[in-house]
Protein backbone atom coordinates (compact mmCIF):
# COMPACT_ATOMS: atom_id res chain seq x y z
CA UNK A 1 0.00 0.00 0.00
CA UNK A 2 1.34 3.40 -0.98
CA UNK A 3 0.16 6.57 0.63
CA UNK A 4 0.95 10.24 0.30
CA UNK A 5 0.27 12.73 3.09
CA UNK A 6 0.06 16.44 2.32
CA UNK A 7 -0.29 19.26 4.85
CA UNK A 8 -3.00 21.67 3.62
CA UNK A 9 -2.18 25.30 4.29
CA UNK A 10 -4.75 27.08 2.11
CA UNK A 11 -7.25 28.54 4.61
CA UNK A 12 -10.04 28.82 2.03
CA UNK A 13 -9.82 25.06 1.32
CA UNK A 14 -9.87 24.27 5.04
CA UNK A 15 -12.80 26.60 5.69
CA UNK A 16 -14.75 25.08 2.79
CA UNK A 17 -14.37 21.65 4.36
CA UNK A 18 -15.50 22.96 7.75
CA UNK A 19 -18.46 24.79 6.23
CA UNK A 20 -19.57 21.83 4.08
CA UNK A 21 -19.23 19.13 6.74
CA UNK A 22 -22.39 18.20 8.60
CA UNK A 23 -20.91 16.47 11.65
CA UNK A 24 -17.67 16.28 13.59
CA UNK A 25 -16.15 14.91 16.77
CA UNK A 26 -15.73 17.25 19.74
CA UNK A 27 -13.31 16.26 22.52
CA UNK A 28 -13.43 18.29 25.71
CA UNK A 29 -11.88 17.98 29.14
CA UNK A 30 -14.05 17.38 32.15
CA UNK A 31 -13.24 18.50 35.69
CA UNK A 32 -13.18 14.79 36.60
CA UNK A 33 -9.87 14.54 34.66
CA UNK A 34 -11.62 12.59 31.90
CA UNK A 35 -12.15 13.51 28.28
CA UNK A 36 -15.61 13.48 26.75
CA UNK A 37 -15.94 12.84 23.02
CA UNK A 38 -19.20 13.51 21.26
CA UNK A 39 -20.30 13.37 17.67
CA UNK A 40 -22.14 16.59 17.00
CA UNK A 41 -23.41 18.88 14.32
CA UNK A 42 -21.85 22.32 14.30
CA UNK A 43 -21.42 25.61 12.53
CA UNK A 44 -18.16 27.31 11.61
CA UNK A 45 -17.94 31.09 11.92
CA UNK A 46 -14.97 33.46 12.10
CA UNK A 47 -12.40 30.65 12.53
CA UNK A 48 -14.34 29.18 15.48
CA UNK A 49 -16.55 26.12 15.91
CA UNK A 50 -19.96 26.45 17.56
CA UNK A 51 -22.13 23.62 18.81
CA UNK A 52 -24.61 22.79 21.55
CA UNK A 53 -24.17 20.71 24.67
CA UNK A 54 -27.12 18.80 26.11
CA UNK A 55 -27.78 19.86 29.70
CA UNK A 56 -29.39 16.45 30.30
CA UNK A 57 -26.13 14.61 29.52
CA UNK A 58 -24.58 13.06 32.63
CA UNK A 59 -21.23 14.72 31.86
CA UNK A 60 -22.66 18.20 31.25
CA UNK A 61 -22.06 19.42 34.80
CA UNK A 62 -18.41 18.33 34.57
CA UNK A 63 -17.48 20.32 31.44
CA UNK A 64 -14.35 22.30 32.19
CA UNK A 65 -14.78 25.71 30.54
CA UNK A 66 -11.51 27.40 29.69
CA UNK A 67 -9.86 24.03 29.08
CA UNK A 68 -8.36 22.91 25.80
CA UNK A 69 -10.73 21.23 23.37
CA UNK A 70 -10.39 19.59 19.99
CA UNK A 71 -12.77 19.29 17.06
CA UNK A 72 -12.24 17.10 13.99
CA UNK A 73 -14.04 16.54 10.69
CA UNK A 74 -13.26 13.94 8.05
CA UNK A 75 -14.10 13.46 4.40
CA UNK A 76 -13.34 10.12 2.81
CA UNK A 77 -13.58 9.38 -0.91
CA UNK A 78 -13.09 5.83 -2.15
CA UNK A 79 -12.55 5.19 -5.84
CA UNK A 80 -13.80 2.00 -7.48
CA UNK A 81 -12.06 2.90 -10.72
CA UNK A 82 -8.68 1.31 -11.41
CA UNK A 83 -7.84 4.05 -13.89
CA UNK A 84 -7.17 6.55 -11.10
CA UNK A 85 -3.85 6.76 -9.31
CA UNK A 86 -5.50 6.75 -5.88
CA UNK A 87 -8.00 4.32 -4.42
CA UNK A 88 -8.85 6.63 -1.53
CA UNK A 89 -8.59 10.26 -0.45
CA UNK A 90 -8.97 11.21 3.20
CA UNK A 91 -9.21 14.88 4.06
CA UNK A 92 -9.31 15.76 7.73
CA UNK A 93 -9.34 19.01 9.65
CA UNK A 94 -8.51 19.43 13.32
CA UNK A 95 -9.33 22.57 15.29
CA UNK A 96 -7.62 23.02 18.66
CA UNK A 97 -8.83 25.70 21.01
CA UNK A 98 -10.48 26.63 24.26
CA UNK A 99 -14.02 25.64 25.26
CA UNK A 100 -16.05 28.69 26.22
CA UNK A 101 -19.58 29.59 27.14
CA UNK A 102 -21.41 31.87 24.70
CA UNK A 103 -22.51 34.72 26.92
CA UNK A 104 -23.30 37.26 24.18
CA UNK A 105 -27.02 37.00 23.28
CA UNK A 106 -26.42 38.43 19.78
CA UNK A 107 -23.78 35.80 19.06
CA UNK A 108 -26.06 33.06 20.41
CA UNK A 109 -28.84 34.28 18.09
CA UNK A 110 -26.42 34.34 15.15
CA UNK A 111 -25.34 30.75 15.88
CA UNK A 112 -28.98 29.67 16.11
CA UNK A 113 -29.71 31.27 12.74
CA UNK A 114 -26.68 29.59 11.15
CA UNK A 115 -27.89 26.25 12.52
CA UNK A 116 -31.32 26.84 11.04
CA UNK A 117 -29.87 27.67 7.63
CA UNK A 118 -27.48 24.71 7.65
CA UNK A 119 -29.68 21.97 9.12
CA UNK A 120 -33.31 23.12 8.85
CA UNK A 121 -33.48 25.58 5.97
CA UNK A 122 -37.10 24.61 5.25
CA UNK A 123 -38.16 26.14 8.58
CA UNK A 124 -38.89 29.84 8.72
CA UNK A 125 -36.84 31.80 11.20
CA UNK A 126 -39.79 32.42 13.53
CA UNK A 127 -40.72 28.71 13.48
CA UNK A 128 -37.24 27.45 14.40
CA UNK A 129 -36.72 26.82 18.11
CA UNK A 130 -33.74 25.34 19.93
CA UNK A 131 -34.56 23.05 22.83
CA UNK A 132 -34.09 24.63 26.25
CA UNK A 133 -31.94 21.64 27.21
CA UNK A 134 -29.29 22.68 24.68
CA UNK A 135 -26.59 25.18 25.63
CA UNK A 136 -24.49 26.89 22.93
CA UNK A 137 -20.71 26.72 23.30
CA UNK A 138 -17.73 27.88 21.30
CA UNK A 139 -14.43 26.21 20.57
CA UNK A 140 -12.33 29.37 20.39
CA UNK A 141 -9.70 28.23 17.92
CA UNK A 142 -5.99 28.58 18.56
CA UNK A 143 -4.81 26.33 15.72
CA UNK A 144 -6.42 24.81 12.65
CA UNK A 145 -4.66 21.96 10.86
CA UNK A 146 -5.64 20.03 7.76
CA UNK A 147 -4.14 16.99 6.06
CA UNK A 148 -4.90 15.25 2.78
CA UNK A 149 -3.99 11.57 2.68
CA UNK A 150 -4.11 9.73 -0.65
CA UNK A 151 -3.33 6.09 -1.16
CA UNK A 152 -3.55 3.04 -3.33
Amino acid sequence: MKRKITQIRELSEIEKQLTDSQVGILSIHLDTEKIMQIACNFVYLDKNVYTYLDKNDENYEHVKYGAIGNFSVFKNEISNSRSKNNSYRLFYVTVDGEIKDIDDPKLADQVTELYRKKYSASFKREEYKVSESLKPIILDSKEIKAVLEEGI
